[in-house]
């Protein structure tokens, strides 16, 4: 049984401090801080003319500031559940970036986003809260339409598949 959205974000709530490291990441997850780095080497390296990120699931904003990072001048999104953990993403994340950091506390399923926004959209360890197909449907449509043309999509999660190879 997966947790509702409320016993997420009330967890999250909790566990600002666990969240907010560089070194470590998500330090339930050994390969967190590799991740980080892939990631941000990767969306850098794909999307160099990147000015728009927007970061799903945010917590304390270590993805934000590992690709702020490689590119300095991003104005940045950030969106989680948490409201802690949206203010220490905002803390962190506004020493860093030149321009004023915009957070959205919320589900990213309720979220209205817009079109054309965003040149690089992260989603670290968030969408496999996501429950029935039509939410996928919904979010990966939410996103796509949000993507400037020559966007990129990022996204590290957690998963099981019931094939083996997978």
């Amino acid at each position: 049984m997966k947790a509702t959205p409320e016993q997420i974000r009330e967890r999250f709530d909790r566990d600002v401090e666990r969240f907010s490291h560089l070194d470590t990441g998500q330090t339930s997850t050994i390969d967190a801080p590799l991740a980080l780095e892939l990631i941000a080497q990767a969306a850098a390296a794909t999307t160099p003319h990147a000015k728009a990120l927007l970061d799903i699931g945010s917590g304390a904003g270590n993805y934000s500031l590992k690709l702020l990072e490689k590119l300095p001048g991003l104005h940045v999104t950030l969106v989680d559940l948490s409201r802690p953990m949206l203010d220490r993403a905002r803390d962190r994340v506004g020493k860093q970036s030149p321009h004023p950091i915009t957070t959205l506390q919320g589900d990213i399923r309720d979220i209205a986003l817009g079109r054309s926004q965003f040149d690089i959209i992260v989603a670290g360890g968030v969408l496999h809260h996501l429950r029935e197909e039509n939410e996928w449907k919904l979010v990966f449509g939410k996103l796509h339409a949000s993507l400037r043309p020559g966007g990129s999509l990022w996204i590290v999660d957690f998963i099981s598949h019931s094939t083996p190879a997978v």
